[in-house]
């Protein structure tokens, strides 16, 4: 079953406000070693950059399917902006110093403000046709965010 497409639907909304954005099994591993968590990982986003949910010249991702570990971790409901600043003048000291071990410099970045969507079915199920681990993101109308599945286990 499509991931993109069931969470669309399971929300009513058109699915090219869906994103799907995989997070790296050792960056994750990195970022809870430090104390930081996945929510932070996944709300304080660079500007412009195409992590950035309402990034100039985009269609503004308004739910973002959260995957770690392969699997859902969560789905969140995108309300906004609540700040803007950089990359590390908008995250906890644990998250600054994941992204300096990352080798990351401070960025101009958004904080979004979410709120997680509960009743998704998708949630915890596994995560299939994922097949390049360079791409992070995927988005309506590309070829990976067509072959984005979810186990019906």
């Amino acid at each position: 079953m499509n991931l993109g497409m069931l969470v669309a639907k399971e929300l009513e909304a058109d699915p090219q406000h869906v994103m799907l954005l995989r997070h790296s099994n050792v960056k994750v591993a990195a970022l809870e070693r430090e104390g930081a968590s996945v929510e932070e990982y996944t709300l304080v986003q660079p500007t412009n950059s195409r992590y950035d949910f309402f990034a100039d010249g985009r269609v503004p991702a308004k739910y973002v399917v959260v995957i770690v570990y392969d699997h859902v971790h969560c789905v969140y409901r995108i309300q906004g902006v609540e700040a803007e600043g950089t990359t590390h003048s908008l995250a906890s000291a644990a998250y600054v110093r994941f992204d300096t071990m990352q080798g990351h410099l401070p960025l101009p970045a958004k904080r979004f403000r979410a709120t997680l969507v509960e009743r998704s079915r998708t949630l915890g199920r596994p995560v299939l046709g994922w097949s390049s681990p360079r791409t992070p993101v995927a988005r309506y109308g590309g070829r990976l965010f067509e072959h984005v599945e979810v186990s019906n286990a």
